[in-house]
């Protein structure tokens, strides 16, 4: 947009003249005398005059180059290795973020988003319980921070919150994981991921009511084209399969199987539900049905490179 800007602008200059530039006369010399002849009174060049026909820029087009060409402020402390490890990391390699942060750390204790980006290696190697003070000390120094402050040396301090809540569930502190969820989607309502993560504590906790609520806020957070009923969406198939998991949960057998059918269409690859599947149909007396389930179950393993020995009784 900024090489885009400054081009707009000469192009817009130039349609004051076609030309490029005005076109004016010169003298020449008369043939055979070496006099110079004066241009007649119709070639004297036209008196300058103010060029009051150029097109003024739009309002935001004038906007926008005030903000390209304001002053860049000073990237923050540690910034480039920040960058290093965030798209090491982005690039599912973690562990070659870790060192990068934790020099980012060490040279920048006072500096939150060091913390925070290595808290993030870490939790991607799920060493959560060694992740989580760095998120709270992360946290807590965004905390302190100005407004404004942390708008320019931290802009992702906002989701903090949510990596901090999976990483206190992984390692057990499902009242922790709450409360961090809980301020996420406060501050970000459609935070599908953090309401998703809130169902799950609530879930554990035999919060049926609060679990099925926050199921719903995160399947109204989805795109509305992952919502429809027969689009393929892994994260659809998720929620799905935890409402499943609620309908199974007070004996509505029935429910639950049509909720994991509507998981698997969804996202077919997700081996759990047809296992889950089986184990349903074999509640309701259906063994070919639950054969069926479990044949599916090993072929999405396969497919996900989870393969693990067959059930007796069951062929692939």
């Amino acid at each position: 947009m900024r090489a885009f800007l400054p081009a707009l602008v000469v192009m817009i200059a130039g349609c004051s003249d076609p030309a490029g530039e005005r076109s004016v006369q010169r003298p020449t010399a008369e043939p055979g005398t070496g006099t110079v002849a004066q241009p007649t009174e119709s070639q004297q060049p036209a008196a300058p005059v103010a060029d009051s026909g150029a097109p003024a820029l739009p309002p935001e087009v004038q906007e926008a180059l005030k903000r390209a060409n304001a002053d860049v402020p000073p990237a923050p402390p540690g910034d480039d290795q920040a960058r290093v490890a965030l798209q090491l990391i982005a690039r599912n390699h973690p562990d070659q973020a870790e060192p990068v942060a934790r020099a980012a750390l060490a040279a920048y204790p006072d500096q939150p988003r060091a913390a925070f980006v290595l808290g993030l290696s870490l939790h991607k190697q799920k060493r959560y319980s060694d992740a989580v003070p760095l998120f709270e000390r992360s946290l807590a120094g965004a905390t302190a921070m100005d407004a404004a402050q942390r708008a320019q040396q931290f802009p992702e301090h906002t989701h903090v919150a949510h990596f901090l809540g999976w990483a206190r569930y992984y390692a057990g502190d499902l009242d922790g994981a709450r409360g961090a969820f809980t301020s996420h989607v406060a501050t970000v309502p459609t935070a599908g991921d953090s309401w998703y993560g809130l169902a799950l504590v609530e879930i554990d906790e035999d919060q049926v009511d609060a679990a099925s609520t926050a199921l719903e806020r995160a399947m109204a957070c989805l795109p509305e084209a992952e919502r429809m009923e027969e689009s393929r969406s892994r994260d659809r198939g998720k929620i799905l399969a935890r409402q499943g998991d609620l309908a199974l949960r007070a004996d509505r057998t029935q429910d639950a199987v049509d909720l994991y059918r509507r998981a698997l269409r969804a996202w077919p690859d997700h081996y759990e539900v047809w296992a889950k599947v089986a184990r349903c149909y074999d509640r309701l007396g259906d063994a070919q049905a639950a054969d069926r389930a479990r044949v599916e179950e090993l072929n999405a393993r396969e497919r996900m490179g989870r393969i693990v020995d067959a059930p007796k009784g069951t062929r692939p």
